[in-house]
């Protein structure tokens, strides 16, 4: 399992999250980022990301991206939905370009908003239908009071969309916040995992790695019962941005640690 830096570990701490993300990462020995935030978290930001600039910029550092955080899946209203299927189109093909493996972001709506999964499934669909032949994994993951929530909004996803590249991203924390059973999500849905957004928190809010309430060891031991192969992308969103160049130092060292890999 390859230790992902993702940008959003330095938002809050500089300007450019992706910049500072090449600059301190590989020196705490991070090798693969996840492009999250400003560059692509907007239909109008996909339409402006230059990928010959940021694959210069990965080539530069020494880091490979092994994926990218595309707007949310569904929308407001079908212009909406084709709107945000398109830009996750483009951020599929961004990702083939550049090597990685997986886009993954939550729905597009808050929970209880009418038909929203609905929208999720079109949406997701036309994007499976228009990037047919990609190696490319399109992934779902929670955000708590999203419309992407439960272990059974994404069962619903996958009984409607059926393509194996469709799956779910296991993120602990906003799972943590649900009060979802995160090992048992990983045994339900074993065959669709295909990334992992490593949080920890209390309660609802997000710390360091190895700071908070969640069972990370048993998290990892789930994911090697079902032969897990994808990355642990490291993700902080914790409330004091002035202290991330250590949590994410501390996040590389703590998770070699559950892995068992020497530094």
């Amino acid at each position: 399992m390859n230790i992902i830096c993702a940008s959003i570990c330095y938002r809050g701490y500089t300007d450019d999250e992706v910049a500072a993300t090449l600059e301190n990462a590989p020196a705490l020995g991070y090798r693969f980022m996840e492009i999250h935030g400003p560059m692509t978290w907007s239909v109008e930001a996909v339409e402006a990301f230059d990928l010959p600039a940021v694959r210069a910029r990965l080539r530069a550092s020494g880091m490979a991206c092994a994926g990218i955080y595309p707007p949310g899946w569904g929308g407001r209203d079908a212009a909406e939905v084709d709107a945000h299927a398109r830009s996750i189109v483009k951020c599929v093909e961004f990702a083939g370009a550049l090597g990685a493996d997986h886009v993954a972001t939550t729905g597009a709506e808050r929970r209880g908003e009418a038909g929203a999964l609905d929208r999720v499934i079109d949406c997701a669909r036309r994007v499976a239908e228009l990037t047919v032949g990609s190696p490319v994994r399109l992934c779902l993951e929670p955000h708590f009071g999203n419309t992407l929530q439960m272990p059974d909004d994404f069962a619903q996803v996958f009984a409607a969309v059926p393509d194996p590249r469709v799956g779910l991203c296991v993120d602990t924390g906003h799972f943590h916040a649900a009060g979802v059973d995160i090992v048992e999500v990983i045994r339900r849905f074993a065959a669709r995992i295909f990334n992992v957004h490593l949080k920890d928190h209390m309660g609802a809010v997000s710390v360091g790695i190895g700071r908070g309430e969640i069972d990370l060891p048993a998290v990892i031991a789930a994911l090697r019962e079902i032969d897990y192969r994808g990355g642990l992308t490291v993700e902080l969103e914790v409330e004091d941005p002035e202290n991330l160049p250590r949590y994410t130092a501390e996040a590389y060292v703590y998770i070699n640690g559950l892995l068992g890999s020497k530094l």
